[in-house]
């Protein structure tokens, strides 16, 4: 009932937000303020971007990639010691085995 009731709110808020919006863009001059604010958005993104390649920080994808190329070099890893810990283990089994031929043999 609550739930319903917020959404509802919520559903309302959104159509008085657009409706005010809406009107506001419709003035040239408030349509002109908002263009201009997003070429200057844009022109911020893109000269923090440029910082940013400059002091070599990585950006969020490169990020991703190098986070993929770890979780991948380290599921090699774990495969590369459980195919040694295999090895290992077959060796001694040969060893235990051999020993306790030996000494039937002695006996």
């Amino acid at each position: 009932m609550a739930q319903q009731v917020f959404v509802d709110v919520l559903k309302k808020g959104e159509e008085i937000f657009q409706n005010m919006s809406g009107k506001l863009l419709e003035k040239p001059a408030v349509a002109k303020a908002f263009e201009a604010a997003m070429v200057g958005k844009s022109k911020m993104d893109a000269g923090f971007a440029t910082a940013l390649k400059r002091m070599n920080v990585q950006t969020r994808s490169e990020f991703r990639g190098l986070k993929a190329r770890v979780d991948g070099l380290e599921m090699q890893v774990a495969e590369l010691k459980g195919a040694i810990e295999a090895l290992n283990a077959k060796p001694a089994a040969r060893r235990s085995k051999s020993r306790s031929r030996t000494v039937a043999k002695k006996a």
